[in-house]
């Protein structure tokens, strides 16, 4: 185990992370991605970011925009979204297209018993950057996910950036996780608040660094080129069904809702 010590260079904040390697094992359903493995791995803890309802989740500066979906129909874009169909991670449950819903300017995915969804965002990129608007309901037995997964589907040595991870029902954590190497190594950060609310996220991938936000707040940032993946990556935004490994996402228990949804307000992506 390697102990890197951070500095987030907006808040002065100094973290403590933790490189680790958990099993890598991921489903080949439908569009479906993996999150690296069913364990939780060891992240640090740093301080919550500030509420925000600006339309950006980091300063935007050069990058110029790719592409920005604000949900404004009444059904998703399917020229450009592709949504999942078939098993969900680790083949606990079933995504389905039916589970997508857009209106009131909002994107839910809507879960329930064993069934959840997803989609990922055709065609990726090398470099670039991902901001997504969003919020989740509580609830045991899913755990929302936003990644970067690779165009090759060369998993692990393509590598995966999740830039948000809740698989805790109470949504009191946001994990931000760099999977890298054969081994599937990680290096992240677990950044608590109440993320049942509207939070701005965003991750910036470049030649020479990974660096996550959470509204407008750096919470993390790696220039090790080993962690940096090395051919394009797509969006994917999904809602994984439990139990999932280890206790990484537990159960539904008495207190789930029927349904439990996660929504997204808007989208955007900027290339380098």
């Amino acid at each position: 185990m390697i102990i890197v010590l951070a500095v987030a260079s907006v808040v002065a904040l100094i973290a403590i992370t933790l490189t680790v390697v958990r099993d890598g094992t991921r489903q080949t359903g439908s569009a479906t991605h993996g999150t690296g493995g069913p364990q939780n791995p060891q992240h640090s803890t740093t301080l919550a970011p500030d509420t925000s309802s600006d339309t950006q989740a980091a300063v935007r500066g050069h990058w110029p925009l790719k592409m920005s979906d604000d949900f404004n129909g009444t059904s998703l874009n399917t020229a450009t979204w592709s949504p999942y169909s078939g098993p969900t991670t680790d083949n606990v449950g079933r995504n389905n297209p039916a589970n997508l819903s857009v209106g009131d300017g909002v994107l839910t995915i809507n879960s329930h018993k064993d069934q959840s969804g997803g989609l990922s965002w055709y065609p990726g990129q090398k470099y670039g950057r991902w901001e997504v608007r969003a919020r989740s309901e509580a609830g045991a037995g899913y755990g929302p996910v936003m990644l970067l997964w690779p165009d090759a589907e060369d998993w692990p040595e393509g590598g995966e950036i999740d830039f948000l991870e809740m698989p805790k029902p109470e949504r009191k954590i946001a994990k931000f996780t760099v999977h890298y190497g054969s081994d599937n190594s990680q290096n992240g950060v677990d950044v608590p608040g109440d993320f049942t609310q509207w939070h701005n996220y965003a991750v910036e991938w470049t030649p020479d660094h990974i660096a996550g936000f959470i509204d407008g707040q750096e919470i993390f940032r790696t220039t090790d080129k080993d962690q940096i993946p090395p051919r394009p990556m797509h969006l994917a935004i999904q809602q994984d069904v439990g139990p999932y490994g280890d206790d990484w996402i537990p159960a539904r228990n008495a207190q789930t809702p029927e349904s439990v949804g996660f929504q997204v307000d808007w989208v955007r992506i900027y290339g380098l």
